[in-house]
């Protein structure tokens, strides 16, 4: 049986406030796993493992596109005003 695809536009069941703070907290999360991935990193380099360093890597690729796409989004949104 084929699943019925829903039209349900996500975004806008959030205010621009919540839409913020969403991105913000998951570029903090990912700039903490950055982190992580980068000391795992220079462990594996050390420790001369290939296969670490490797894995290191394809990780920091993928959280480097996840924060741009996160960065991007959370530049279209309207400037926060004074009064938040």
């Amino acid at each position: 049986m084929k699943e019925k695809k829903m039209a349900i536009d996500y975004s806008g069941l959030l205010t621009d406030e919540q839409k913020r703070s969403i991105l913000s907290q998951r570029l903090t999360q990912f700039a903490a796993e950055a982190y992580q991935h980068e000391i795992n990193k220079q462990v594996a380099e050390a420790a001369d493992n290939e296969e670490g360093t490797k894995a290191a890597n394809d990780a920091l690729a993928i959280l480097d596109s996840a924060i741009t796409v996160h960065q991007s989004e959370l530049a279209k949104l309207p400037a926060e005003s004074a009064a938040e």
